[in-house]
């Protein structure tokens, strides 16, 4: 079933119609959310609560853009709504699992990947969600535009910043490791 043939089952009541939307975009809301919040229980409230959003505002949704698009505003808005209330910019960065696994167990690999993660972390939330929106979910720079609720070259001057910024900081931690 298309994207657009469940919101309309579901905003005619389907409530598996709705499941399956859930299912669909469950693993990207997460994945956005994390980069804001970075706290697990912060992340899986405000994704409970988007999809909350969602069901209970379905039945305004025009189809003016994607249900993704939507969903995403939605959930970047509760994350700022979330760091506004709570008034922290930084929230602890979810526990990365002790035994992570690699296609050939390169420690190295590893150890890079988490460098790069720990040091994303201590970009501005805004920085953060660009990267993730751009990068890790494959955006264009229109799309994060559009989610965030940007102009266009807004989200470039992010990213922009957000790249030199990551760059500056991955050097100088080089510098201490030699």
């Amino acid at each position: 079933m298309s994207e657009t043939s469940l919101i309309r089952a579901a905003q005619s009541g389907d409530s598996d119609a709705f499941t399956q939307l859930v299912q669909l975009y469950s693993a990207d809301a997460f994945r956005t959310a994390s980069m804001v919040l970075r706290d697990h229980t912060e992340v899986e409230d405000v994704v409970q609560e988007a999809f909350l959003t969602c069901f209970r505002k379905l039945h305004t949704f025009r189809m003016e853009s994607s249900f993704k698009t939507w969903l995403y505003r939605i959930v970047v808005n509760l994350c700022y709504d979330r760091l506004r209330k709570q008034n922290r910019d930084s929230l602890a960065m979810h526990k990365i699992s002790n035994n992570p696994v690699t296609r050939n167990g390169d420690m190295a690999e590893v150890e890079q990947r988490l460098d790069l993660k720990e040091t994303i972390s201590t970009l501005s939330p805004e920085h953060r969600l660009v990267l993730t929106l751009f990068y890790g979910n494959d955006f264009g720079v229109q799309k994060v535009a559009e989610v965030l609720g940007i102009p266009v070259g807004t989200v470039k001057s992010r990213l922009n910043s957000a790249r030199n910024l990551l760059r500056e900081k991955l050097e100088r931690g080089n510098e201490y490791a030699l």
